[in-house]
């Protein structure tokens, strides 16, 4: 068994497909497809099942990786804690985020002070951010909502609630406060299926007991304009909504008083992860700091 059939393994385990990872690690299917084979021949056990083109992580391959990626992990921390005795990694941090909004003036701040570091930073989906925390990808994320496991460390930054935003001349916009229930028959403005904030919103309307009418979908920068043409209501952070920049005199932000909206923004990362002493500083900085 080597360390690249295991690297094959654990790239094909967090996609899911066998095309994508084969792309991700610049080697043709087949090349990846018989990899994976030549290592299930030596377990003695399948760890995909496999329908079609489709594969599924099945329970042996889950517990394979559990292992694997804790072999990668031992791995990384060893090449970052010799690469930082050498100073060549110290000044590299990785992070994820849910939404860029998210890093708004705090890693802008951050920079100021430590000109030095430098930050390679992705955005995407919750489950994907998570994978890549959990697999080693990254050192650190920040996401709404909080990441949490078994082997990771998860400082709660900031709680954060929904509200509802609507035009000045909705007949909500005199409401303080809100059953969502209320605005079932509301055409709803909101981010694409791409962004995980749409997942979230998706699933408090379900457990207000209805599938939200989306009119418009747009990028969250837009989302006020379309607000204010009239074009529909919208469900949003309220930390989003309180940004300064943001203009709210045609706007009017009600609080859901159901479903239960509140949220927690939080930083994760690997427990047993080595981190450089700039990876310890930025998390510190970022705990003692954080406010949108």
């Amino acid at each position: 068994m080597e360390l690249l059939q295991l690297k094959y393994f654990q790239t094909a385990a967090r996609t899911q497909n066998f095309s994508q990872a084969a792309d991700l690690l610049n080697i043709s299917q087949p090349s990846l497809s018989i990899t994976i084979a030549r290592l299930e021949d030596e377990l003695k056990v399948n760890l995909f099942d496999r329908k079609g083109r489709n594969v599924l992580l099945n329970e042996a391959g889950t517990i394979f990786l559990r292992r694997v990626n804790a072999i990668f992990s031992e791995l990384d921390n060893a090449i970052n804690e010799v690469a930082d005795i050498a100073g060549e990694q110290s000044r590299h941090i990785s992070l994820s985020t849910t939404g860029t909004p998210l890093l708004s003036g705090i890693l802008k701040n951050y920079i100021k002070l430590h000109p030095e570091v430098m930050i390679k930073q992705k955005c995407g989906l919750l489950e994907s951010v998570e994978k890549e925390l959990v697999s080693g990808v990254i050192d650190f994320c920040i996401t709404l909502p909080a990441i949490q496991g078994e082997n990771l460390q998860c400082k709660i930054l900031k709680e954060d609630e929904i509200v509802l935003i609507v035009p000045q001349n909705h007949r909500f916009a005199q409401r303080e406060s809100i059953k969502l229930s209320e605005a079932a028959d509301d055409y709803f403005i909101s981010l694409p299926p791409n962004y995980n904030f749409r997942k979230v919103a998706d699933s408090i309307c379900e457990t207000a007991g209805f599938v939200p009418k989306v009119l418009f979908e747009i990028d969250d920068i837009l989302i006020q304009e379309m607000i204010e043409l009239e074009k529909g209501i919208a469900l949003l952070p309220f930390y989003i909504v309180n940004r300064p920049h943001i203009r709210k005199h045609n706007l009017r932000m009600i609080k859901i008083e159901e479903p239960d909206t509140h949220i927690q923004i939080g930083l994760s990362w690997q427990k047993n992860r080595y981190l450089s002493e700039k990876a310890k500083q930025f998390r510190n900085y970022i705990i003692q700091n954080y406010q949108l």
